[in-house]
């Protein structure tokens, strides 16, 4: 019975565990859904527009990195970029805001063409200069990436959660040799 309980009681932890773990590398739940700013609108491929109720025509753009909610937006095709990320929650505080990038594809005769934009932010906060700020197109991917700490936080979490799983087998291991 002792081994029935334990089994199940490290089950549940490690069930806890990988849902936090996953939460905070990836920044989501284990759910998958996507972050969206219209609660009616379905998955759509890149080569559709959609119309929004009151918002006009809607595009598709995908944001991913150090904002509060990464994820799939649709949004007014009259958005800019500092309001892509002011709606996903702002950057978090490890963004770096020099080095937004924005990946886009276009099409060059029969060839699709990868094209990345470059994009400082800190320029835009600092100065207000709009300028340099580009118009989101639908497909648009912009990616806020983050400093070396968010890059050993990541590191950290990872290692947290296999040695959560090591320790657990090992204390299996240890009740299984004394009963």
């Amino acid at each position: 019975m002792k081994k029935v309980c334990t089994t199940i009681f490290v089950l549940l932890i490690l069930a806890l565990d990988s849902n936090l773990a996953l939460s905070q590398v990836f920044g989501g739940t284990r759910s998958g859904t996507p972050s969206t700013n219209s609660s009616n609108i379905e998955a759509a491929s890149p080569s559709a527009y959609y119309y929004g109720r009151g918002e006009g025509v809607l595009i598709d753009v995908n944001l991913w990195g150090q904002v509060g909610k990464p994820g799939k937006y649709f949004v007014p095709y009259t958005t800019d970029l500092i309001s892509l990320i002011s709606i996903a929650g702002g950057p978090t505080n490890q963004a770096k805001l020099d080095e937004v990038r924005i990946v886009r594809y276009a099409q060059r005769d029969t060839t699709v063409v990868e094209k990345i934009a470059r994009v400082n932010i800190i320029r835009f906060i600092e100065y207000g200069e709009q300028s340099h700020i580009p118009p989101l197109v639908r497909g648009d991917t912009v990616i806020v990436p983050g400093d070396a700490l968010s890059v050993f936080q990541t590191f950290v979490s990872i290692a947290s959660s296999i040695s959560v799983v090591i320790n657990t087998f090992l204390l299996i291991a240890v009740i299984n040799d004394r009963i």
